[in-house]
């Protein structure tokens, strides 16, 4: 019985966030748990119809998990329950031309008794939500106007199409941006909808914390209950987060039924999703899928040309087509390009030249920049696996072939790797070349890089390998 009256109290804590008058009503009926049924006790028929027409479909969608009937019973002599009534019935009466929308009232207590009062307008604060990632703040181009006018029109009009909304493209291109921007637009502008912004990490980690902690119901309330799910990197759920894939599975289900909106993103296709399963796979597909491309040059000098005017500094438009013409795919790195500059403006007085700003953002630019401007060797991925197998003491034949030992499995993947790191390729053309799916290279290079960071052994490895490579291309 404890259990249920605590998954009571969750519930309307949740569903009645930013709306005083409703907790108050639902905080004050009584409940009890007998034969299997969950009563919720009111002091009236008006209070009992105003329930079931605002809340019971929630209420029995989320007590159905633990397989108990709810009932709504009225019990006259309950004199909190006919207070209620009497301020939720004057304020139905006389405030209604006044506030609009429920939410635009708040609760004091004067004497004892419950009044209504105007609420002051707010900001809604969501948590995890960058403020600056809005709508007016992202530049459209060519590569990403799909995906901004279809996030644009989920946050006008959220679970009434697009629904979900799947955005997936390269790293740093504006997809975590879109996913702020429809938190932000809709708190300004919807501040009833529930809105709830999470990475896959999180969410990883949030269910397997409350089933650690027998506390499910908990966790259901806060996904299942919200209007609006962001959920930021997909392609990070795994095979062997069997549990926590079968949650969103069902959360989907949920969320879907009710006509709430979901807007997921990734670095890859729903398609290309092969750890997720064939039944997300396939949720993800009935909705719209939007690809965002890497920025062309004329997107890319209105990003420059804006982080400029946001810092402040007035510069050469000689320097900002160099930036925006050097570095194609990435649009954070665009950004840090322009940082670096302000900083070394904001130490440096006076103005500075377009020498000085290639040596600051050497390390920025792209392989096949950095060979024009600086004359360096541009490597290739045949380069790469000779170094490696060298290396590694293995042959080339071996690596792109089938073997499945520890030892050449882990070659291959420095080679991936090492193949993203210093060439053009894509994680496709690089898989190809392997006979291997995008995927697959995508989780050998998050694999070295991890382990670069954490094991000091990979990390020298790595160093080698590259003094190998280097003596190949010299010739020595």
């Amino acid at each position: 019985m404890d259990t249920f009256l605590k998954v009571w109290e969750e519930f309307v804590n949740i569903v009645t966030l930013e709306n005083q008058l409703d907790k108050v009503i639902l905080s004050k009926v009584k409940t009890y748990c007998k034969d299997g049924k969950f009563f919720i006790c009111v002091g009236d028929e008006f209070t009992r119809t105003w329930i079931e027409k605002n809340y019971f479909d929630r209420i029995v969608s989320t007590f159905k998990y633990y397989d108990v009937d709810v009932e709504i019973i009225v019990s006259p002599d309950s004199e909190d329950d006919s207070s209620i009534k009497k301020s939720q019935k004057n304020f139905r009466s006389t405030n209604s031309k006044k506030f609009q929308n429920i939410e635009d009232v708040d609760l004091e207590k004067v004497n004892g008794n419950v009044v209504v009062v105007e609420k002051e307008e707010v900001e809604v604060a969501i948590p995890d939500i960058n403020p600056r990632y809005t709508f007016d703040r992202f530049i459209v181009g060519s590569g990403n106007d799909f995906a901004y006018h279809s996030a644009l029109n989920v946050s006008k009009y959220p679970g009434m199409s697009y629904n979900p909304l799947f955005m997936y493209g390269g790293v740093g291109l504006g997809k975590t941006h879109l996913l702020h921007a429809i938190a932000n637009e809709i708190s300004r502008t919807k501040k009833s909808k529930r809105v709830l912004y999470v990475t896959s990490e999180q969410f990883t980690n949030e269910f397997f914390k409350a089933l650690s902690s027998k506390n499910l119901h908990s966790f259901r309330l806060r996904y299942r209950e919200a209007d609006v799910l962001l959920l930021d990197d997909v392609q990070f759920f795994k095979s062997s987060m069997k549990q926590a894939i079968e949650e969103l599975f069902h959360t989907f289900n949920k969320l879907s039924h009710d006509k709430k909106q979901m807007v997921f993103t990734s670095d890859r296709t729903p398609k290309e999703l092969d750890e997720i399963g064939d039944r997300m796979i396939s949720r993800f597909e009935g909705g719209l899928v939007v690809e965002i491309k890497p920025p062309d040059f004329e997107t890319r000098l209105k990003i420059v040309e804006k982080k400029f005017e946001e810092e402040g500094v007035d510069i050469d438009v000689s320097i900002k087509e160099f930036i925006a013409n050097s570095i194609q795919s990435n649009i954070r790195s665009l950004e840090s390009a322009v940082n670096k500059v302000c900083a070394f403006l904001s130490f440096k007085s006076g103005r500075v030249d377009l020498g000085t700003v290639k040596v600051l953002i050497k390390d920025l630019l792209e392989v096949n920049v950095k060979s024009k401007e600086f004359n360096e060797v541009v490597y290739t991925i045949d380069d790469i696996l000779k170094s490696v197998a060298n290396y590694y003491n293995t042959t080339v034949s071996d690596l792109l072939g089938e073997g499945r030992k520890d030892e050449l499995v882990f070659a291959r993947q420095v080679v991936m790797y090492l193949a993203k790191r210093l060439t053009n390729l894509t994680f496709s053309e690089i898989a190809e070349k392997f006979g291997k799916v995008h995927s697959t290279a995508v989780r050998a290079y998050e694999r070295i890089d991890a382990l670069i960071k954490r094991d000091f052994l990979v990390k020298e490895q790595i160093k080698e390998v590259l003094a190998k490579i280097k003596k190949i291309k010299s010739g020595l």
